[in-house]
């Protein structure tokens, strides 16, 4: 036969024995988290243009988040940007840099470099831009107003 006192016992002591959250939050303060995307798989969303590097067999998709790089044996790379969250005019692989230019619609221009998979730079254009071009083994970039 069951012990009611004791059960009842038993979840007392359970209940009552919880950590206090809210002074182990002040006890232990806030972590510096920087929460980011590390990965994205599956079709690509709100893809607006793309590029296609034949010497390193990668297609590039502009989306509105930045760009996704995909390649052979299931290579996928999503680089984001956290300043233009407009969708892409135009992607391209700068040749011989391992690096990739995006223009978004609203004048920004983004720049990654494909080895460390980081944001390079990122401005906004005074002007309406309509094209951007990567000079070969350069640092340059050239772009087009309207």
């Amino acid at each position: 036969m069951f012990n009611f006192s004791s059960i009842s016992k038993t979840l007392t002591e359970a209940y009552t024995g919880a950590p206090n959250v809210d002074a182990l939050q002040t006890e232990l303060g806030t972590p510096a988290v920087a929460p980011r995307v590390v990965a994205e798989y599956g079709g690509v969303h709100s893809a607006t243009c793309m590029d296609y590097d034949p010497i390193q067999r990668l297609l590039a998709v502009g989306v509105d988040t930045g760009c996704k790089v995909l390649g052979a044996h299931g290579l996928e790379a999503l680089l984001a940007t956290p300043h233009h969250v407009e969708p892409a005019m135009a992607v391209q692989f700068v040749p011989g840099t391992g690096r990739l230019v995006r223009l978004s619609v609203d004048g920004g221009i983004d720049v990654w470099s494909l080895h460390s998979q980081t944001l390079l730079a990122s401005t906004r254009w005074p002007c309406d831009v309509t094209a951007v071009c990567g000079l070969r083994r350069s640092p340059f970039v050239l772009v087009g107003e309207a």
